[in-house]
């Protein structure tokens, strides 16, 4: 599927139409096949042979299903090997993976993957606390269009195809087929905004986003990642996927449990390059869950305007990357001048050194933050008609709905209160209107709002009062109307903080 992009190109796309992240999977599977490429979980590890052999071997599993051409994949998988595969099988059968958060349950996928028409969804028989598989085959008995669910992990409920086979390489595998040469304009993937937004991006796009943070980071073929963020969000797509597969290093995506076993997988995998949220890596890094001295480089990654007032210092050991996130419309990424040293969001057109720009950021009248560019979506996604769209301005701009202050003299953004109408818990933005209705759905009558948090970033709250439920109470009303832990209430502080600047 290629989209045709909603306005004129102001800026040149430094990867536009090279070749597409499938195109070089193969390339680092004939080029360097015995190089490894994947660690698994048990300690092993797949080459980038052996890695092509298992993404063809998933995809001609899925071309059995017979889904019909660029139909939809839904991928809640979250940060695991699996998920690797899976996208990389998914684009060599010719379709399109949709990114679920692992956090999200039955309400929230039954609303994105309606969005989009997924045919399919392939998930975890358990992960984020909930058997998500029981879950996707509930939606997929709501959803006309969902004809198969495959799961990896034991014990798959009845309805759910069982994949964890197929990872292992294969004679049985898809053929790949010739493709035209504009195939990477064609859309490579989609993940949800705030409020279940479809996002579309190309094959080239997403290397346009991904081709800051690897030049800023210096990942090479020689490199082992540790990249710890949902492939649900641009974050782990940009920063973590696609830098592994056009690097061609090896690579380890883990979703972390415990600091004794984080810290374990980073030394047994010789970890040079680790991604990890901003607002966790300092609290890991005290915890010694890593040693900082020990790597060449860390990316903090932070969901804009998180980060701006008390960087993570990581000392002059470690090179320290700053991935700024506007929602899932663009990223910015930048090595700091000084460890301790946020780097700083610059005015106008921005790119890596030596590379032409891949973002321009604009503050408009109504001082919002706008972003256009090669590594931000052209056009929106051919979501259903009742499906919210991402909105272009006359110029091209997606507005992302954060407030800031443009200083030309030091060429420089300063960004500040939240996303406008966004709650962000974690990794997880949501739409304040949705947050609303979650609760009404659930039948809790006090409204709930959002409250600053030093780990997740912001957390929902609800004020205590004489009659009202206990929050354990509210937890368990909104589980059984179906809805993820992100939703799950705190007690408020006092004085609730602002929900936009």
């Amino acid at each position: 599927m290629r989209l045709d992009p909603s306005w004129p190109d102001q800026l040149d796309n430094p990867v536009a139409n090279l070749a597409t992240l499938d195109d070089i999977l193969v390339q680092n599977a004939n080029r360097n096949g015995d190089a490894t490429a994947l660690f698994r979980p048990d300690g092993g590890a797949l080459t980038w042979r052996e890695a092509d052999a298992a993404a063809a071997a998933l995809a001609a599993v899925i071309t059995e299903w017979r889904l019909g051409e660029d139909a939809v994949v839904g991928v809640q998988l979250g940060s695991s090997l699996e998920g690797a595969i899976s996208c990389l099988a998914v684009w060599r059968a010719g379709l399109i993976p949709a990114m679920l958060p692992l956090a999200w349950r039955r309400r929230e996928l039954s609303t994105a993957l309606s969005s989009v028409g997924a045919s399919a969804v392939l998930t975890l028989s358990r992960g984020g606390g909930a058997a998500l598989a029981e879950i996707a085959c509930e939606v997929a008995a709501d959803l006309y269009a969902i004809r198969y669910v495959g799961c990896f992990g034991g014990d798959p409920p009845d309805g759910a195809t069982p994949l964890d086979d197929v990872l292992v390489p294969s004679l049985n595998a898809a053929e790949r087929q010739l493709r035209p040469t504009d195939d990477a304009r064609n859309v490579a993937v989609v993940t949800f905004d705030a409020g279940h937004v479809p996002v579309a991006r190309s094959h080239s796009e997403l290397l346009a986003a991904a081709l800051g943070p690897l030049v800023a980071s210096r990942l090479s073929a020689q490199s082992a990642l540790v990249s710890t963020l949902d492939l649900a969000g641009l974050g782990g797509l940009a920063v973590g996927l696609a830098p592994w597969i056009a690097s061609g290093c090896a690579a380890r995506f883990l979703q972390p449990s415990d600091t004794a076993g984080f810290a374990e997988t980073l030394r047994d995998v010789e970890a040079t390059h680790l991604v990890a949220p901003g607002r966790l890596a300092g609290r890991m890094a005290g915890d010694a869950a890593f040693d900082p001295s020990a790597l060449e480089a860390v990316s903090l990654v932070w969901r804009a305007p998180d980060g701006r007032s008390a960087p993570v210092d990581l000392g002059t050991d470690v090179a320290t990357i700053d991935v700024s996130l506007f929602g899932e419309l663009g990223l910015y990424a930048a090595a700091r001048a000084q460890p301790a040293r946020f780097a700083a969001l610059p005015v106008g057109e921005a790119g890596p050194e030596a590379f032409p720009p891949l973002i321009e950021l604009r503050i408009g009248r109504d001082g919002r933050l706008a972003v256009r560019g090669p590594a931000c979506p052209s056009a929106p996604f051919p979501a259903a008609p009742e499906a919210p769209r991402i909105a272009f301005d006359d110029d091209g701009f997606l507005e992302t709905g954060l407030a800031g202050f443009a200083d030309r003299t030091a060429n420089r953004l300063s960004l500040g209160g939240r996303r406008r109408g966004v709650v962000q818990v974690g990794g997880l933005p949501l739409s304040i209107d949705d947050l609303d209705e979650a609760y009404r759905r659930a039948g809790v009558r006090t409204a709930p709002h959002a409250e600053d948090d030093p780990l997740f970033g912001a957390r929902v709250a609800l004020a205590a009062g004489a009659g009202e439920p206990s929050l354990e109470s509210v937890a368990t009303l909104l589980e059984a109307a179906g809805f993820g832990p992100a939703l799950a209430p705190i007690e408020a502080a006092a004085q609730p903080v602002r929900r936009t600047a």
